[in-house]
Order: C-alpha cells, then structure tokens, then sequence
C-alpha cells in the first residue's frame, strides 16, 4: 500500500498557509484598477481620447507601436510613457515596462497612477524597497487612491509586516467600507496569524461585498476542509459557479471526499475536473492511490499513476506509486525501474530507495 502521507504533499498547492498565491496572482493584474486614478486628462495628448478608441480591439503590440509614435514625436510625452509601459507590463515585457513607467514618474512626478503602475513592476519584479516608496508616493498625490492603499497592504503582508498591512486596510475601508478586496486581504493575514475564527468571517464579507471572489470562496472551502466540516463544499461549488473552467475548486472538493472516506465521491470529482482540464496530473496521481489503497484495482491505479506521469515525467511521487501498483502485481522488473527512477528524481525520498532495496532483496 502507499503510504498516505505522500498524497497530503499534493494538497501542499492550495494550502491556505501558502501566502505566496496572494501575491502571484496578482502579476499583471493592475490596468484597469488604477487607469481611473490617473488625473491625466485627454486635453494633456491631443486626440488621445479618440485615437484610443480607435485602438481598443488592437492587440498590445499594435498599441505599443501607436504609442511608440506618439513618443517619436513627442518625446516629452510622460502619459505616452505610462501607457505604453502599462502595456509592455501586460506583455509580461517588464524590463521595458520598468523603463517606460520609470520615464513617466521623471516627466512628470505630479501622477498618482504613474507611480501606482511603477510601484506594481516594481513589485512582480522583486525590487520590493522601491515599490514601497513608489506605493507610498502614489497614495500621498492621492490619499483616496484604494487600489494603491491595498497594493501597499499586499506588500507589507508578503514580507510578514501584518500590523502595517491591516492598518492600510483599514485606511482602504476609510474611503470605502465596501472593499471585497480589503476584507479578504484581512482575512489571509488572520489565516496567517492562525485566527480561523476571524479569518472566516472577514473572507465571508468579502464575498459578501463581491458574490463572485473566486479566491474568497477557495480559502473558504479550505478553512472549512481543514475543520472536516461540509460546509466547505459549499464553498467549492460557490467557486465552481464563478468559474467552472478553473480545476482548483474540483480538486480541493475531490481532496475533501478522499481525506473523508469517501472514495466514489471522490473520484467521480476527479473525473469532473478531467473534463476540464485533462492534463491536470495532481487528479490523476489522487485516483491512481485511491485505486491502489482503497480499491486494489491496481492495474487502474497504473493506468492513472501513467497519466499523471505523463503530463509530469518529473513526478517522483507517481513513478513511486506506479511502481507499488506494479508490485502488487508482482511485476517486480517494472515495479523495480520505476522505484529507482522515483529515487533518481528526489534523492531525498528515501521511501523509494527503500523500497527499491527491499524489493531488490526479496527477488534474489
């Protein structure tokens, strides 16, 4: 049999004490936020408004271009800048967005949004000292700026300054005491702080502000998991409902069957969540132990741990669990190559290395 702790490690990627996902979401994701923050008028670039619209079905490229003329003629231009940095960063171009947002701020320091934009690559790009100041520069030329307020928030709870991030949560809800985005920012500081009790509660405001916040009802559906409670499913369907093309809320649902004994369920969410994503490896290597533990079906076991394999031919922990499957069929040759190729991948799973040695043994 597989040894059940080695499933747990997948749950490792939506773990609610992964803060990481907080921020990397996020990458990209500030255009339209903070385009409303400008001050920047359509007088300031004569046709602007107009030459804009023309534009708007365009790809980021053939914008880049129109702004890049703009800039040819008008090299004084810091709004021409700023748009085009906003669009080489939604490129994922971020070294000359960096440049660009950069050009911005020099010609004109006066822009909230143009230091709100900066402060952002500044951010996805690790330099986290300059998006503070240029976060904090932003909200300075304009207290009323939330999305900046909030961005400074997020920083400070990506290196652990919780005090500091609820208090600028707190002045986010000043302005607006209607932020879904604020109280869910609290509620992954409470998650932090290992305060379930108010973590649930400020990530159920959130989605009462915004019946749609996806990334609410996952952390919800996972506080909940972790209580046993079936309340949690809830929550996953509530994410399902907001984007049923996403794999996480099935995922986290199958997780919730499968830890609880119920392993049908279980895989018929696995199932559900292969006809939307078919290369999602992590469902096929929990069907693959779920065949091998719990329903000694191992040639479906192999079949799934081969799946997962091959949307993964790094995946150590489903060359162990093909090669358990294979033992138990007592085809010791294959069970042998892939315990050995599972050690070669991850030398520090010693419960292949084991394994291997032990089968090795009792096949002299």
């Amino acid at each position: 049999m597989l040894n059940g702790k080695w499933l747990m490690l997948d749950r490792s990627r939506f773990t609610i004490y992964n803060l990481q996902f907080t921020i990397v979401f996020l990458v990209l994701v500030f255009l339209a936020s903070s385009c409303h923050n400008s001050n920047v008028k359509s007088s300031q670039m004569p046709g602007a408004a107009d030459s804009a619209s023309r534009h708007n079905g365009d790809t980021i490229a053939a914008k880049i271009t129109y702004y890049t003329g703009i800039i040819a003629s008008q090299p004084n231009n810091a709004d021409a800048y700023w748009n085009r940095g906003k669009l080489e960063a939604a490129g994922k171009n971020l070294v000359p967005a960096l440049s660009d947002l950069t050009k911005a701020v020099m010609l004109d320091s006066t822009k909230s949004a143009y230091f709100y934009n900066l402060a952002d690559v500044e951010f996805i790009t690790g330099h986290t000292h300059e998006a503070r100041d240029a976060f904090e520069t932003s909200i300075r030329l304009d207290p009323k700026n939330t999305d900046a307020i909030l961005k400074l928030a997020e920083l400070y709870l990506f290196v652990q300054k919780y005090e500091e991030s609820v208090t600028l949560i707190n002045q986010a809800l000043k302005v607006n005491p209607y932020i879904a985005r604020a109280y869910f920012l609290k509620g992954m500081i409470y998650i932090e702080k290992k305060d379930t009790g108010k973590a649930i509660s400020s990530l159920q405001t959130a989605v009462e502000q915004d019946p749609d916040y996806f990334d609410a009802y996952i952390q919800l559906g996972l506080l909940f998991a972790h209580r046993g409670d079936p309340i949690a499913l809830t929550y996953y369907d509530d994410a399902t409902r907001v984007q049923p093309q996403n794999p996480e809320p099935y995922y986290d649902e199958g997780m919730f069957y499968q830890f609880g004994g119920d392993y049908d369920e279980a895989i018929k969410v696995y199932k559900e969540l292969l006809e939307v994503d078919s290369t999602y490896k992590h469902a096929y290597y929990n069907l693959g132990v779920i065949y091998n533990e719990d329903k000694t079906d191992y040639k479906a076991s192999i079949d799934n741990f081969s799946n997962a394999i091959k949307y993964d031919t790094a995946y150590f922990m489903a060359y162990y669990g093909r090669a358990n499957s294979y033992e138990m069929l007592k085809q010791y040759d294959k069970a042998l190559a892939d315990y050995a190729h599972s050690y070669r991948l991850n030398p520090q799973f010693k419960e292949a290395e084991d394994a291997y040695k032990k089968l090795k043994s009792k096949t002299r």
